[in-house]
């Protein structure tokens, strides 16, 4: 499970100290660390 080039990505929440996000990944939801997040390029459609 993870992130792939054209998947949907919504942020859900952030932790009370900013760390992990929560993300939804294609309606699939992950807990992952800042650190991991920044590596995910975003682009508007």
């Amino acid at each position: 499970m993870g992130c792939l080039p054209g998947a949907e990505v919504k942020l859900i929440q952030r932790a009370p100290l900013q760390d992990p996000l929560y993300i939804s990944v294609n309606g699939s939801h992950l807990a992952i660390r800042k650190e991991m997040a920044s590596q995910i390029k975003i682009t508007k459609l």
